[in-house]
């Protein structure tokens, strides 16, 4: 994998531990990996579980909730680790039926954001001592549904280790304009999402490569250039091909420049 991103041009690479990266993972294989990293000039930049769509921390099952919880504190642990910047987090969902789970849930607004801003509030304490960020991401939960309401959520935890991270067709997705949200919530942004969407397809569908939906990325890198951006701007392209996937990293390696060019 890291060999591939050197050679495709990607200096950072967000990895998931869900799948062949398990949350527990032991500390010898962790160590193995930042070190296989580390040798090859790839940066770990930020850590994610799916794992987080199944144990909301939003739950009204208090077991879910502290499961939850759980996968948040344990994902600090793995960055400190890895010496990754950025924990993407899911913050809790009004209706996650959106990522197809066993624990399916539609959870009044008020307790979504209560419990999800005392799960968050507690976990930055901890992950504020290793100088990791908790970086929230509008996700299409039915939750922090504008810029606004996004950064007063931030501003809440009262917490410089919590932010944003932007992902920019998620925010077209659920009717937003990304370039908004990035003026709005400017310093808050940690971490970038970068993939496209296609409105006419309504649904999760719609999801496909930088410059291939409606995104409008003139707006979208000037908005960036105006708020100072200059953190990490990561791909998010799923399915990946199925014979040769390198030459879809190599195709977004391309177009991830030609954005960097623009917010210049």
């Amino acid at each position: 994998m890291c060999f591939t991103c050197t050679s495709s041009g990607f200096e950072s690479v967000e990895l998931n531990f869900e799948g062949r990266l398990e949350l527990d993972s032991s500390d010898i294989l962790l160590n193995e990996i930042r070190k296989f990293a580390e040798n090859r000039n790839i940066i770990i930049d930020s850590l994610y579980s799916r794992r987080q769509w199944a144990t909301p921390i939003s739950s009204a099952n208090p077991e879910i909730l502290k499961q939850g919880e759980a996968v948040l504190s344990r994902l600090v642990d793995i960055a400190a680790i890895l010496e990754a910047r950025i924990i993407l987090v899911i913050p809790g969902a009004v209706d996650n039926s959106c990522i197809s789970t066993t624990n399916l849930e539609i959870t009044p607004y008020e307790d979504v954001y209560k419990r999800s801003l005392e799960t968050i509030s507690r976990t930055a304490l901890k992950a504020e001592k290793s100088g990791i960020t908790l970086a929230v991401e509008n996700v299409p939960g039915k939750f922090l549904l504008s810029p606004l309401e996004m950064e007063q959520f931030i501003v809440k935890t009262e917490s410089s280790a919590v932010g944003c991270y932007f992902d920019v067709a998620n925010c077209l997705y659920c009717q937003g304009f990304p370039e908004q949200w990035i003026r709005i919530l400017g310093k808050h942004i940690k971490a970038v999402h970068l993939k496209d969407y296609k409105l006419a397809s309504g649904n999760l569908t719609g999801f496909v490569n930088i410059f291939e939906g409606d995104v409008n990325w003139p707006e979208v890198t000037k908005a960036l250039s105006e708020t100072g951006y200059d953190l990490s701007m990561t791909s998010e392209v799923l399915p990946s091909y199925k014979y040769h996937p390198e030459h879809l990293w190599e195709s977004v390696s391309r177009r991830i420049d030609s954005l960097i060019e623009d917010i210049k």
